[in-house]
């Protein structure tokens, strides 16, 4: 049998006293029309199935550990003042899906919604996802999830596309792409500005994820018809493991 692929976020909550099932479920089912079947909540934890996906939901009346949320505040571009703003929160929800077999990305669209159910229905601050080292505020998470369908992806909120200086250029990475099992990508000492590392890096992951692609060692891949960037596959610079180096 298939090993369930688990998919794994926590909530940041302001106070100990928001978390409540029933809200989330009326909120899933009104937004999403979704089906919430097996329900068993105690208020401190909460189980489902969710489109043939297990889900749980469990209450932590104390703080996401500061160590293990201090390394991703400090590389979150995307919110510049996490620190000051999460230092005061006081509980999380670790929210779990796990799926024996089906397809990752509708896991991934299944879990979003999950997320923004209980943003939605809980005094919370915002989403970590450490696995991927992801740090989203909440009305971000919320806002991105929105524009979530069949002609868009949300991958903010599922990768996290690092980026760095160094004195021989600008280099960027994902991280997270291994969820969907695919290859991680680089694009190292390049001239190009961050903002269109980012913006590659950005849609060749969607390209892979969206189409199920596994590009090749002497492969070329680029932005419009014309363009040839030339991947080589070889051991990680700025991430574990083998990685696509895209030559930017």
């Amino acid at each position: 049998m298939q090993e369930p692929k688990m998919i794994l976020g926590m909530i940041m909550l302001a106070d100990d006293n928001s978390f409540d099932m029933d809200r989330f479920v009326v909120d899933f089912k009104s937004q999403y029309d979704g089906d919430v079947q097996d329900a068993t909540s105690d208020n401190t934890s909460f189980g489902c199935t969710i489109d043939r996906a297990t889900v749980a939901v469990g209450f932590m009346p104390f703080p996401i550990p500061a160590g293990d949320i201090e390394g991703t505040a400090q590389y979150g571009y995307n919110w510049p003042d996490a620190l000051a703003e999460i230092v005061s929160h006081k509980a999380h929800l670790i929210v779990t899906l796990m799926q024996e077999e089906g397809d990752q990305v509708k896991c991934f669209m299944t879990f979003t919604r999950v997320i923004c159910s209980l943003l939605r229905t809980t005094n919370s601050i915002g989403v970590y996802k450490g696995n991927q080292s992801l740090l989203i505020p909440k009305d971000d998470y919320l806002n991105e999830a929105e524009l979530m369908g069949n002609d868009y992806l949300p991958l903010n909120l599922w990768i996290y596309f690092g980026l760095q200086v160094t004195d021989m250029g600008n280099s960027g990475y994902t991280y997270g792409l291994t969820a969907f099992d695919k290859h991680e990508m680089e694009v190292l000492n390049s001239s190009k500005s961050l903002e269109e590392i980012r913006g590659l890096l950005f849609n060749m992951a969607y390209y892979v994820v969206e189409n199920n692609v596994a590009f090749k060692d002497g492969d070329t891949c680029g932005l419009s018809a014309e363009e040839r960037i030339s991947i080589s596959f070889s051991k990680g610079k700025l991430v574990e493991g083998k990685t696509f180096k895209l030559a930017y």
